[in-house]
Formats: C-alpha cells, structure tokens, sequence
C-alpha cells in the first residue's frame, strides 16, 4: 500500500510538470509579439514574468473555488454502531430477570 501511494505521489508531480510546461509554451506562443513577449528568449529582465506568475494565482483561485463547491456538496456518513451479540443477549437476559423479580415482589 506505501509503494502505490508513493507511485501516485510521483505521478501527481511528473503530470504537474507537464502541465506546468504546457502552460509556459502557451503563454510563450500566445502572449504577444516577439519584441514584447511575456517569456523573451534571451533576457528575462525584458519581459513581464508577473503576468505569468498572475495566471497561475488566477488557477489556484478558480482550483479554491472548485473546492469549495465540492467541499459544500459533502456529506458525512453517520457512524456505525458495531454491537456484541453476547452483549445484546446479557442485556435481554437481564430485562427478563428484572421483570421476573418485579413480578414475584408484586
């Protein structure tokens, strides 16, 4: 069970990864021209990087939200009772004890 859930652990970061690069490839291709491309090719200083940065903390809200509605949405399962059997047949031996007792003292 440890090593699935370590081997889901690392596929959750490779797909990560991937998105990750996907989305930079897409803002490379569609943030503008070449002269003023939010991820210039050669000097970093040139662009604007803070616009990337804002469309991943635009992501994660809409991700929060997601959550929220889904987190809204949940309901917990009442909690069963497991019982002894031999307990259940001690409680009715008691009762029908008790109520003989009443009786005979009636």
């Amino acid at each position: 069970m440890r090593s699935t859930a370590a081997a889901l652990y690392w596929i959750a970061i490779a797909i990560g990864s991937y998105i990750g690069t996907i989305i930079v490839t897409l803002v490379h291709k569609y943030s503008g021209n070449s002269t003023r491309n939010w991820l210039p090719d050669r000097n970093l200083n040139r662009g604007r990087l803070e616009y990337y940065y804002w469309l991943v903390a635009g992501i994660q809200v809409v991700n929060l939200i997601y959550y929220v509605v889904c987190a809204s949405f949940y309901t917990c399962k009442p909690l069963e009772e497991v019982s002894d059997p031999c307990e259940e047949e001690n409680a009715d031996l008691a009762k029908e004890k008790s109520s003989s007792i009443q009786m005979v003292d009636a």
